[in-house]
């Protein structure tokens, strides 16, 4: 039995339950979003990606849509409104990176030399920070916005974190919408609801 009483019954088959259980559970609440469409899945999106502390149910709401939309659809739209919410925390860390002397990781005055420690990071995050990003923002993972925050500080170009993290974001937002239609839109269909 699993700790947050999800998974309660023993013949729980693991995550698909899990999902199929939490969209009953949230069906009064997201069964009108799809009025909305496609624009409902590229907001949520957006609202999650830009990292607001908001309690968004996204990998439901991107799972049932996928479920009872076009899920490839639903994932462009889904991630493209995360990418763009993503980068707009990469804006807000581009704005703070005045804040970052104050803390001893940049300098304040651009003839000083950085340390050598800060110099290899700061040249390692230029040349690598496209896999990053592009991996960052595929995953569920809480560490995306210090990460945005970070590469907008160290000035990372805009167009090429945008390119990457909404790629990455597609590519999240893709899975989690074709699980919802191999996985809910079967189970809505063998149940004749859909």
């Amino acid at each position: 039995q699993a700790e947050d009483g999800i998974r309660d019954v023993e013949r729980s088959r693991g995550l698909g339950d899990v999902y199929k259980r939490q969209v009953l559970y949230y069906w009064d609440y997201i069964s009108p979003l799809q009025n909305y469409g496609y624009l409902g899945a590229f907001f949520v999106g957006f609202l999650a990606g830009s990292s607001l502390p908001l309690p968004l149910p996204y990998l439901v709401v991107t799972f049932t849509f996928g479920g009872v939309l076009n899920p490839a659809l639903v994932g462009v739209a889904s991630g493209l409104g995360a990418g763009i919410g993503g980068t707009l925390v990469f804006l807000f860390g581009r704005g703070g990176s005045k804040l970052l002397p104050n803390f001893g990781l940049l300098s304040s005055d651009p003839d000083q030399p950085l340390s050598p420690r800060m110099s290899r990071l700061l040249d390692w995050a230029h040349r690598r920070g496209s896999i990053v990003v592009f991996i960052m923002s595929a995953m569920l993972n809480p560490m995306f916005a210090p990460m945005a925050i970070t590469m907008g500080a160290i000035r990372f170009r805009l167009a090429k974190f945008f390119f990457w993290c909404s790629a990455g974001n597609i590519v999240k937002s893709l899975f989690i919408a074709y699980c919802g239609y191999f996985g809910l839109g079967t189970l809505l269909r063998w149940l004749e609801v859909f």
